[in-house]
């Protein structure tokens, strides 16, 4: 009985050809998906940046009803794009100050700001990211765009208005794709996309 030996088969690689045409199909699916991944990141840091300043509006507002005490969001060191912190009117010299003052424009000066045990300074937040830009605008010639005021009753203080606008990186500069953060006079904060003729700046 003879057993047949069949010969074994050369194992076939890709050819140039082949290899060239995978790669240039790998090129195009990047230069297709890179561009989309880049407008997901903008859209979800523009969201971040927005439901942080909205939820440090709404604390401010939700925490001057609770202690009966004027409390304001205040720019670090006087600019918005340096991020901005939660302060509690403070008992000076026995007197209640009619301003919220920070205590400091970093972290650490902010944890350190204490009244008969209770924090003054409830939340700091840093610097925004990505090369986003906050503009600010305060209605009313008693209001001053570095702090929103919210009075013991929730109700927006000094200013007749309070508004803000997040802008996009300046190479992706788009007033239509930017946010626009209103405080109303009643203490009502919303935001919506579209800054063209916001009172802070259009972000153009």
């Amino acid at each position: 009985m003879h057993s047949r030996h069949h010969p074994m088969r050369p194992s076939r690689g890709f050819t140039l050809v082949e290899l060239i045409v995978a790669i240039a199909v790998v090129a195009i699916v990047a230069a297709i998906a890179i561009p989309s991944f880049r407008e997901i990141s903008l859209r979800m840091a523009t969201t971040t940046n927005t439901n942080d300043l909205v939820g440090a509006l709404n604390i401010a507002r939700a925490e001057a009803v609770k202690r009966g005490r004027a409390v304001g969001v205040v720019a670090n060191g006087g600019n918005w794009n340096d991020g901005w912190q939660i302060v509690v009117s403070k008992t000076v010299s026995g007197v209640l100050e009619p301003v919220p003052t920070s205590p400091g424009a970093t972290e650490a000066a902010c944890a350190g700001s204490i009244e008969d045990g209770m924090p003054m300074c409830t939340q700091h937040r840093g610097p925004l990211e990505n090369g986003f830009t906050l503009l600010a605008k305060a209605t009313g010639s008693a209001g001053s765009d570095g702090i929103v005021i919210f009075s013991p009753v929730g109700a927006l203080r000094d200013a007749t208005a309070f508004d803000f606008s997040l802008c996009l990186p300046a190479d992706r500069k788009d007033p239509l794709k930017s946010r626009r953060i209103r405080v109303a006079p009643s203490g009502v904060i919303d935001s919506i996309r579209n800054t063209t003729g916001a009172p802070a700046g259009s972000c153009n």
